[in-house]
């Protein structure tokens, strides 16, 4: 089974297209030792799981990486969900082909993710190994951090350069990455006719209009993925009571404004 379909039947199955980013921090972690990160998290994921609050994850590698192998041994636990849920690995490579390969190796063989996410800066042959019949790769698109407009908006051939990424991932038929932080989703939707798969980060930490993403991709919301992190990861921090229960009250509560448009 594909990523694609995997991701819709997973959506179907538990009427959500939440996607929980998962990035470590030991500051937040009680006892913030590195051993501690995978059991953290994966208590966390499991007890989603259970209950059907989530249908993706994303890992996000420069998170566990910063902790050195400890990290990377982490990442590599959490990577073995992959038969319970899609697992998106949020690594943002792109480099001319022959790197590429490797990277995308490192991705899909090594790491064994369902989908990845890749720069498209650097055109078709950096983006192309990651174009696997049965893989997704996500290219930045309009993203949700403060500094996007900085290129991602400026003009290029009577368009804005995201609509130029757009149409490139139209053309080679990948998903994108759209920030709920950003009215451009609604733009884009017409554009794709809701068809071109989108991780949208910017729910939650980020402030990002939910309820207007939800309404921009009602349809054929099933093949998106509206990801959440810190928000659900460290809950505990507003939220009475362990961290998987407090995390999946925050789940919840997302997911009582995406069921609506389910």
């Amino acid at each position: 089974m594909s990523t694609r379909e995997k991701l819709t039947k997973l959506a179907n199955e538990n009427k959500t297209i939440l996607c929980f980013g998962i990035d470590p921090n030991l500051e937040r972690i009680p006892d913030g030792k590195v051993e501690l990160v995978a059991p953290y998290f994966q208590d966390i994921v499991d007890k989603l799981l259970d209950e059907k609050e989530i249908s993706a994850i994303k890992p996000n590698y420069a998170f566990f990486a910063q902790y050195g192998f400890e990290g990377l041994h982490a990442l590599k636990e959490i990577m073995e969900y992959k038969s319970k849920v899609p697992v998106i690995l949020d690594f943002k490579r792109g480099d001319i082909g022959k790197t590429s390969m490797a990277y995308a190796k490192e991705a899909y063989d090594f790491w064994g993710a369902d989908a990845a996410t890749i720069s498209p800066y650097m055109g078709e042959d950096s983006v192309k190994p990651f174009l696997r019949e049965e893989k997704l790769a996500y290219m930045l698109c309009r993203t949700s951090n403060k500094g996007a407009g900085d290129f991602q908006e400026l003009e290029c051939g009577g368009k804005l350069l995201y609509e130029k990424v757009l149409e490139k991932a139209i053309e080679w038929d990948c998903g994108i990455v759209v920030g709920a932080t950003s009215d451009a989703i609604t733009r884009i939707v017409a554009t794709t006719k809701n068809e071109i798969p989108m991780l949208i980060p910017g729910i939650g930490a980020q402030g990002g209009d939910l309820e207007m993403v939800m309404k921009a991709i009602e349809g054929n919301a099933t093949i998106h993925r509206i990801n959440a992190s810190s928000s659900i990861a460290y809950a505990h921090e507003k939220h009475e009571g362990a961290p998987a229960e407090a995390a999946l009250k925050e789940a919840q509560k997302l997911n009582e404004t995406i069921r609506k448009f389910m």
